[in-house]
């Protein structure tokens, strides 16, 4: 089959979650076209090479961050004309495309401007229900409608990577009011990482994100990790650059290789992180302990980083209030995700929900 892989380039999760999927894919022979940008783009070619796939730099909507709930909403105001010169660009470009060659299927990892009408598309989204800073149900309401529509016009299905039981994403995806369960496929957890049993390293500190957080971050972390004892591996999400440097036993890279984010994420007894979905999913499949720092600004990781210390998984605080010795005594008292995810199921699922709608 030749297929349209498009990937969102909020941060590396959705690139890294896609990997299996794609890898997949790839091994049974498929024809890539990945479509992304920025260090996604190149994260991407790093990780899947040259052989056979085509890669695209097709800018996606701008993510609406804000360091206040109050300018988030603000921004909000100023976002929606962005997102739609961003979507009308990336459907004429998939446009464009289908009129030069032939396609069969598109799969798009949370960007809603990959997709065509005129061949089964669909987009994987763990976000169905959008949440906002107000907490109010009416706008989550109205996040269902716009998916809704989507779902009618655009996407013949939703693959949602969580289970519909025991789940990870709590009502990001699930309890919904308007969206039926047969336009919803809950394949089950995404992560490019397998579980070994090797704990050597104390923290792995993983600093990812779209800037100026990811900076900020970094800033506030690399200042904290000198009182900290043990051996300590921070890798710094930027893939623009090469660093490596050693400090007594301090680690520090500027981004690792699929091979080195494995091995290190095993590896550590505690990960020091962002609460991305993608990495609640990777620190699911790991079983790896977390102390989970969110964005500012972005409702959904602040939701996921209460959701599950409300479940007794991970830890987590405001990125101002940081405090790094005492937050990591704090989170070596939650378990982590308990219980059992399978990505190779997950991927099968994802191939079968596609093979059956061609």
């Amino acid at each position: 089959m030749n297929i349209i892989y498009g990937v969102c380039s909020w941060g590396l999760g959705h690139a890294t979650r896609s990997l299996p999927i794609m890898r997949k894919l790839i091994e049974e022979g498929n024809n890539l076209t990945v479509i992304s940008h920025g260090n996604s783009l190149k994260f991407l070619k790093r990780e899947l090479g040259d052989g056979g796939i085509r890669y695209f730099d097709v800018k996606d909507y701008p993510i609406p961050v804000a360091e206040t709930r109050g300018a988030f909403i603000a921004k909000s105001f100023l976002y929606w004309p962005k997102f739609m010169s961003r979507m009308h660009r990336g459907l004429e470009f998939v446009t464009k495309l289908l009129e030069k060659e032939k396609i069969d299927v598109i799969i798009s990892d949370g960007r809603y401007d990959i997709y065509s009408r005129r061949i089964p598309s669909f987009l994987i989204n763990h976000q169905v229900r959008i949440l906002n800073p107000l907490n109010m149900r009416t706008l989550e309401f109205g996040s269902e409608i716009y998916n809704l529509f989507f779902l009618k016009n655009r996407f013949i299905k939703f693959l949602v990577p969580d289970y519909e039981n025991d789940d990870l994403s709590g009502k990001l995806s699930h309890n919904l009011k308007l969206i039926k369960r047969n336009k919803i496929a809950y394949i089950g957890v995404l992560s490019d990482f397998r579980k070994r049993d090797l704990k050597n390293i104390d923290y792995l500190i993983s600093i990812t994100g779209p800037e100026p957080q990811r900076s900020i971050l970094e800033n506030i972390l690399m200042k904290q990790i000198g009182n900290m004892d043990g051996k300590i591996v921070v890798t710094l999400g930027r893939p623009d650059e090469e660093v490596f440097r050693k400090e007594g036993n301090i680690e520090v890279y500027s981004i690792l290789s699929k091979e080195k984010r494995e091995e290190f994420l095993n590896r550590a007894k505690m990960v020091i992180s962002r609460s991305g979905y993608s990495t609640i999913m990777d620190l699911a499949v790991i079983k790896t302990k977390a102390l989970l720092i969110p964005t500012p600004g972005q409702v959904e990781q602040e939701y996921l980083a209460e959701y599950h210390m409300e479940k007794g998984n991970f830890y987590c605080v405001d990125q101002d209030k940081v405090n790094l010795p005492e937050d990591v005594k704090k989170a070596r008292k939650y378990s982590g995700v308990r219980r059992e995810c399978n990505v190779e199921k997950s991927v099968e699922n994802t191939i079968e929900e596609i093979n059956n709608a061609l």
